[in-house]
C-alpha cells in the first residue's frame, strides 16, 4: 500500500504546476476545478483527510466574535478525523492565527478576552489579554506589527501581513517534503491562501469601483443605485 501511494503521489504532485513564492504574485497556476480533478488521485482515506482539512480553514474564519461552546465541539470534531501529524500541525497554524486576530480585534472593540477555547494560545491569551501583544512576541515576531495596522485601521496592511505569515510558515514546510501526502497538504493549503488573498483584492476593487461611480455621479448616485 505504501509503494502503492508512494508512486500515486509522485505523479500527483508532478501533476501540479509550481506555486509562486508569494501569494499575492497573481493568478493561481491552476484552477480550482483542476486541482479537484487532480486530487481524485488521492487514497480514498486521505482524500477524506483533505476534505476535512479544508472543512477547517474555511470554519475557522465563522468563530470570530463567537461564544457559542458549539465551535468548541466542532472544532474538536473535525481535528479528530485529522490522522497526519503535519495536516495537524498545518491546521493549528490557521486556528490559532485566527484567534490571535479574534483577540486583537476584541480588545480593539473594548470587550473583553476571547470565550473560544480553541488553540494552542488560548489560555496565554486570556492571562494576559490587556498586555500589548499578550507577551507573544517572542513566538510571533509578526505579531506587533500586526497590532500596529490593526490600531491604525489599515485591514488591507493587517491581512496582507496575516497571510504572508502564514504562507511563509507553510512554504518552509514545503520545503521538507517531496512527492508525499504532506507535499499534496501543503499545496493545498497554500493554494486556499492564495484564493483568499484574490478575494479579498476583488473586493476591494469593488469598492473603489462603486466609491468612483458614486463620486462621478454625485446628486444622482442614487437613481442608478
Amino acid at each position: 500500500m505504501i509503494r502503492w501511494r508512494s508512486r500515486r503521489y509522485y505523479q500527483l504532485v508532478c501533476s501540479l504546476p509550481a506555486l509562486p513564492t508569494r501569494f499575492d504574485a497573481g493568478k493561481h497556476p491552476i484552477s480550482r476545478e483542476r486541482l479537484q480533478n487532480r486530487l481524485r488521485m488521492l487514497h480514498p482515506e486521505d482524500a477524506q483527510e483533505i476534505r476535512s482539512f479544508l472543512d477547517i480553514l474555511a470554519w475557522g474564519e465563522k468563530f470570530a466574535d463567537t461564544s457559542d461552546a458549539m465551535v468548541v465541539e466542532r472544532y474538536g470534531e473535525l481535528m479528530r478525523r485529522i490522522r497526519y501529524q503535519l495536516t495537524r500541525e498545518a491546521a493549528h497554524a490557521v486556528v490559532d492565527a485566527r484567534m490571535i486576530v479574534n483577540a486583537l480585534r476584541r480588545r480593539r472593540r473594548g470587550l473583553g478576552p476571547p470565550t473560544i477555547g480553541i488553540g494552542q494560545w488560548y489560555d496565554h491569551v486570556r492571562r494576559h489579554f490587556a498586555e500589548p501583544d499578550f507577551r507573544l512576541a517572542h513566538a510571533l515576531p509578526n505579531l506587533p506589527e500586526l497590532r500596529r495596522l490593526l490600531e491604525e485601521g489599515n485591514a488591507i496592511g493587517f491581512h496582507r501581513g496575516l497571510i504572508a505569515a502564514t504562507w511563509d510558515w507553510l512554504r518552509k514546510r514545503a520545503d521538507q517534503y517531496h512527492f508525499s501526502f504532506e507535499a499534496v497538504v501543503l499545496y493545498v493549503a497554500r493554494w486556499v491562501l492564495m484564493e483568499h488573498w484574490q478575494q479579498m483584492e476583488a473586493e476591494r476593487g469593488r469598492a473603489i469601483f462603486e466609491s468612483l461611480v458614486a463620486e462621478a455621479l454625485g446628486q444622482y448616485a442614487d437613481a442608478y443605485a
